[in-house]
């Protein structure tokens, strides 16, 4: 399998977005496509990736990232300009990075992070031809009038084809391709499809 393309400094992917969605009539959800970005973001931070903001965070975000010249690269293309000295007293704690170097950081260490799992990622989803089932959780309802909630239910689906667009869209931080690759998956629900454009959460394993 072909190595992931390297962005540009003018091309790097942000990290992961805190979005939230809110339906007509008060139903709380994200798009599919965010939900899908979610879902692989939660799998590489190894569910226990702490904020750059804090001490853990940021040291385990630049131990990644200086553990070899192509991570420090990924430094480079986020604009992260000072001395490698610097970087080590960083990682140390004897000195702090100022915030927009934090955000600079963190930027580097996600796109540095996917670009490392897409191989990964397309391999263990494709499954072999198997594919990778999705449980579908539908919109947050609670905080919708009793007589405007729909019936909604959970859904399953195996998805088969759409796995190498949905990781490349990830990659690169594309959320219109993501969006669009879900509502490639969510036709295949039939009638249905359009119910789940939105969701509050996407299960699947990797």
């Amino acid at each position: 399998m072909a190595p992931a393309k390297l962005p540009t400094a003018s091309t790097l992917p942000p990290p992961p977005a805190q979005q939230e969605g809110f339906g007509r009539y008060g139903a709380t959800g994200i798009s599919g496509g965010s939900a899908l970005a979610h879902r692989l973001d939660e799998r590489a931070a190894n569910r226990g990736l702490s904020p750059v903001s804090h001490p853990r965070g940021l040291a385990v975000r630049l131990r990644y990232l200086a553990r070899d010249e192509q991570g420090l690269a990924w430094l480079r293309l986020a604009q992260v300009t000072v001395t490698e000295r610097t970087i080590a007293r960083w990682r140390t704690g004897q000195e702090r990075p100022l915030p927009t170097n934090l955000k600079k950081i963190d930027q580097a260490f996600w796109a540095c992070r996917r670009h490392n799992l897409v191989g990964y990622y397309k391999q263990r989803l494709w499954n072999d031809g198997r594919g990778t089932r999705i449980e579908i959780h539908p919109v947050d309802q609670q905080h919708v009038a009793p007589n405007r909630r729909r019936d909604l239910r959970i859904r399953t689906i195996n998805v088969r084809t759409d796995w190498r667009r949905v990781v490349d869209a990830w990659n690169s931080g594309d959320q219109k391709a993501l969006d669009d690759a879900w509502d490639s998956i969510a036709d295949s629900l039939g009638s249905d499809h359009g119910t789940y454009h939105h969701v509050s959460h996407l299960g699947f394993g990797i």
